[in-house]
């Protein structure tokens, strides 16, 4: 079986939970036996992953570059079809004008990279960038400009290829993946990674929300990444329960895990907090709790590793509060970073307002550290051996943080558990099931049907 599979980003040029995501789900999917095209948004080249064959947005193979891969033993492949386009994960129409101001600005490499207009996050990006896309003026004006020009992209490269399905994975494919499923008259699945609602709350932007709709309505199957997520679908967009699979992230443990405690051994407790510095992850209940517990725990330090635009918020209640020298910002962490911090830190909060997994919190178990989740969050569904408090509650989040910390065998016994669970949470389920979605759907391929016109972003 083929698919086309239309993604936001993918390791090692990852932002959040999706390009994990995206990739345990691929290689998952691979040792079943399955051919994926994975078409994703790129402002430069360079994507690999031992599983991949790579392909460029001319369709040239760089066989030279994998020839050691064809050596291994060949189950399933995965393909990668890059598109240039200036679209990020989590990026917000406001963040998209930002960045396209600042690129039309100032052309130049260097200038960018060193002037203070421009996102660090794009900083980084532009370092590597080839001399093909360095001229932007040719991305779109807003947001949904670009959607439509990528999604453009998509159907005029794969109209004529050759797959069973398409697998779109949040808003910004959803569009390509409409527009190519009216076309070639192929069945479309649409994976639901998290809501605009989760995201914004309330304060959603409704364009977003209303693509969103149309790609769960045109979809011939939804695929949800929690319970907790299929109930927020069915409820905002009047999607058919029966319509809704849930596929439960997974997580594989590290090969080798450092180990960082016995290398460094800081006398500080450490409770960690990893993630989008951003409302959907509670940071501020994560600093409102710690203020809460620096009396009865003062040596504690408190990490908060991530990037968003809720940090400066967060800086300030922080000096408020008269708990600076108990806070920590190390950044954005990539690699051996977050595999330092998670196996550093003594348990890890996910004070998540609404979270539609979470796979942090499998990760942190992956490295033997306890977890303390919200229940506004899709693996509390698969974690029973985790500590749970609502976001909003900072008096019982403060009084498990202060458990976890001073009791050892308590943070011992978590992990233990925890450990067994994780066990049965790996990307091959995940891809079983995904699988299972994929042949019910394309034995109704005859029966998908696309609403005309509702790609027109």
């Amino acid at each position: 079986m083929k698919i086309a599979m239309l993604g936001w980003e993918y390791p090692p040029f990852i932002n959040g939970g999706l390009g994990t995501a995206c990739e345990g789900l691929t290689k998952g999917l691979a040792r079943h036996g399955i051919d994926l095209l994975f078409v994703i948004p790129h402002l430069f080249g360079g994507e690999s992953a031992t599983h991949m064959k790579l392909m460029d947005a001319d369709g040239e193979r760089q066989d030279q570059a994998n020839a050691r891969n064809q050596k291994r033993q060949r189950l399933g492949t995965v393909s990668t079809l890059e598109i240039p386009a200036l679209l990020s994960p989590y990026m917000t129409p406001e963040r998209y004008e930002q960045w396209i101001g600042a690129l039309q600005q100032d052309r130049a490499q260097e200038a960018m990279i060193q002037g203070s207009n421009v996102p660090p996050e794009i900083a980084a990006l532009l370092k590597q960038a080839p001399p093909s896309v360095k001229n932007f003026s040719c991305y779109g004006g807003d947001i949904f400009t670009e959607v439509t020009r990528f999604a453009q992209q998509v159907v005029t490269l794969l109209q004529n290829e050759d797959f069973d399905a398409i697998h779109a994975h949040d808003w910004m494919t959803y569009p390509a993946g409409i527009a190519l499923a009216a076309i070639t008259k192929k069945p479309l699945v649409v994976h639901v990674h998290s809501l605009e609602y989760d995201r914004s709350g309330q304060n959603c932007n409704e364009r977003i929300n209303q693509i969103e709709h149309w790609g769960v309505q045109a979809a011939t199957a939804v695929i949800a990444v929690s319970y907790y997520t299929r109930a927020l679908v069915n409820k905002h967009h009047q999607v058919p329960l029966e319509k809704i699979s849930v596929v439960h992230n997974g997580v594989y443990s590290p090969r080798v895990v450092q180990s960082y405690r016995r290398e460094v051994s800081p006398s500080a407790r450490i409770v960690l907090f990893l993630g989008r510095i951003t409302f959907q992850k509670g940071p501020d209940y994560f600093v409102e709790a710690a203020a809460k517990v620096v009396p009865h725990v003062p040596d504690v330090l408190f990490v908060m590793a991530g990037a968003g635009d809720m940090l400066p918020q967060v800086r300030a209640r922080i000096r408020e509060l008269g708990i600076e020298k108990n806070f920590y910002f190390p950044g954005f962490l990539r690699g051996k970073e977050v595999e330092q911090v998670f196996s550093l830190a003594d348990v890890y909060v996910m004070p998540s307002v609404s979270e539609p997994f979470g796979i942090s919190a499998l990760e942190a178990i992956s490295f033997d550290t306890p977890v303390i989740i919200s229940r506004q969050s899709g693996v509390s569904e698969v974690l029973a051996h985790a500590l749970k408090a609502d976001f909003w509650d900072i008096d019982k989040l403060a009084d498990l943080i202060i458990n976890a910390l001073l009791h050892d065998e308590l943070r011992a016994d978590m992990v233990a558990m925890a450990r067994e669970e994780v066990k049965s949470l790996h990307w091959e389920a995940a891809a079983h099931k995904t699988l299972n979605v994929y042949r019910s759907v394309v034995t109704k391929t005859s029966q998908a049907t696309t609403p005309s016109g509702c790609f027109e972003i």
